[in-house]
């Protein structure tokens, strides 16, 4: 259950290009607007809280560099703290927090992943807002790790 934590973490923060270029990443959404893209993960640090092993409370913050079309434009920043817990079934559930900062602006995401959802890849996320660009927006952050390649984010973004 513990080697699940970080992959939560690192799933919620990533991702590669469908309809974004790095020069319309700036571009403020005025109708739908959906693009990827890819994260490289630069460090993560597990903090175990309360008693050894996972507890509520226990947290992953994870730091990645944003990539479109092969080149850096941004960065993601992520925190995942376990909010259930029930041993006997190894379920649990962690809250993410994730802003992704793009040229003109960030993102700010967030939602509850369970451990049934790492199972279910993708999964997605409520877009809570943003800011330059992307004030106002709201939407959904599809996370996709699947396989050994980057982890794939996809903003679906409207106003």
């Amino acid at each position: 259950m513990r080697k699940l934590l970080p992959i939560i973490a690192a799933a919620a923060a990533a991702l590669t290009l469908t309809s974004l270029s790095p020069a319309s990443a700036h571009k403020s959404p005025s109708k739908p607007h959906v693009f990827t893209v890819a994260t490289k993960t630069i460090e993560e640090a597990r903090l175990d809280l309360g008693n050894p092993g996972p507890t509520l409370g226990d947290t992953n913050v994870i730091t990645e560099d944003v990539y479109v079309g092969g080149k850096k434009v941004g960065t993601s920043d992520v925190t995942c703290t376990l909010v259930r817990l029930e041993p006997a079934s190894h379920f649990f559930a962690v809250e993410c927090l994730n802003t992704t900062v793009l040229p003109g602006g960030q993102i700010s995401a967030q939602g509850v992943v369970t451990s049934d959802e790492i199972e279910k890849v993708p999964f997605k996320q409520a877009i809570t807002g943003g800011t330059g660009a992307y004030k106002g927006v709201r939407g959904e952050l599809t996370v996709d790790e699947a396989g050994d390649g980057p982890a794939h984010l996809t903003f679906d973004l409207v106003r």
